[in-house]
């Protein structure tokens, strides 16, 4: 059960079940701040009690049938005919009565709304079955109430987006997430459980998203942010030494030093002459082979200098323990003494190299005794 704050126990949330019912498709209204348009970089959501107003509805539309390829959908609905295997699922819209917001099957919906609008047009010919069994379909109205019906909504999403066949992103994964954190007072093992995801994914799916919410309210650095650097933050937040070489505290689930964390938001912005030196969750997974080397560092936060060049310092900072690397290392090393070199050694050298035969021969003699 969740809690409070204040560690009483939450109300129970009231239980929420579905009402089946044919409605219209033209009192369907698709859902303009989809969790599918989260990710992209000017998106703005629309206000709750404007969602029926046609400007945001065409817009909305258009939005999915330019995104996300309604046509092979629009193309097996006009072969085969609209096959309800699965109930649009739709909530009552307060703003506009007799009006429903659909809560699950945007993309079938809008698939409808373009075939009938295509037909009204002109552009394409419907027969009158085809029409009459595409206006009007059959939905499962969601009945709750308050805030039990939002949470209600984020749970029948997650179920179908994050465990279920239709994945979302990762960053929309994310937010619903942190929604279910933040918003309905979950904890990482109730979210864990209700989505069919770990505890511990859930843990880290949530401090990547407020890490990227840090940056998008960081007054140097919100207009960089991006959807798409979440899965930078969720790769920063599973390696211990990274994050903590910028700042991020796994206590607190924010950065507590932002002088350090505007580090790693420059390397995965860049600026107006350089590119990112940050652009992949690999790239961010090699940071681990550069932090805690300040020769490394050096030339990480060296704008003339690419990532590869502060790998290379960091890998030779770092001695192998093993034997026959080490071994190895040793015999690298003594080959770069040329001829002309060896004629200007001096006689401590030569005691040296004394010295190095007698260990050598000592350690000869214990592998061969083992």
């Amino acid at each position: 059960m969740a809690t409070k704050p204040d560690g009483h126990a939450a109300p129970a949330r009231t239980p929420f079940d579905f009402e089946p019912q044919d409605i219209s498709v033209s009192r369907l209204l698709l859902d303009p701040n989809n969790y599918r348009f989260l990710d992209r970089r000017k998106f703005k959501k629309r206000s709750s009690n404007r969602f029926h107003d046609r400007t945001v509805q065409r817009t909305t539309l258009d939005s999915l049938e330019q995104a996300y390829q309604l046509d092979e959908l629009k193309h097996s609905i006009i072969t085969n005919g609209y096959v309800p295997m699965e109930r649009i699922i739709v909530v009552h819209y307060p703003a506009k009565s007799g009006y429903y917001l659909v809560v699950e099957g945007n993309r079938r919906v809008a698939s409808l709304q373009s075939i009938l609008k295509e037909e009204a047009e002109g552009v394409r010919e419907l027969t009158s079955a085809q029409r009459s069994s595409f206006s009007k379909i059959p939905c499962a109205v969601l009945k709750s109430s308050g805030t039990s019906l939002k949470h209600a909504e984020r749970i029948i999403m997650g179920i179908r987006h994050i465990a279920g066949p239709r994945e979302w992103g990762a960053y929309q994964q994310a937010l619903l997430v942190t929604e279910l954190k933040d918003d309905d007072g979950l904890e990482f093992k109730e979210i864990g459980e209700t989505l069919g995801i770990p505890s511990t994914e859930a843990a880290r799916r949530y401090r990547a998203i407020r890490a990227l919410k840090q940056m998008e309210n960081d007054e140097l650095f919100s207009k960089k942010a991006e959807p798409a650097f979440y899965r930078l933050f969720h790769e920063l937040i599973a390696l211990p030494e990274v994050r903590k070489r910028f700042g991020w505290s796994w206590e607190k689930n924010f950065f507590e030093d932002m002088e350090r964390a505007r580090e790693f938001f420059e390397l995965i912005c860049g600026d107006t002459k350089t590119e990112p030196k940050i652009k992949t969750f690999s790239d961010v997974r090699k940071l681990s082979r550069v932090v805690g080397n300040s020769k490394a560092e050096d030339s990480l936060f060296d704008t003339e200098q690419p990532l590869t060049e502060a790998i290379r310092i960091g890998d030779q900072g770092k001695k192998s323990e093993d034997a026959s690397d080490l071994l190895s290392e040793a015999k690298a090393s003594l080959e770069g003494i040329g001829v002309l070199q060896a004629q200007k050694l001096r006689k401590k050298d030569i005691s040296l190299i004394d010295e190095l035969v007698f260990f050598l021969q000592q350690l000869k003699k214990a592998a061969a005794g083992l």
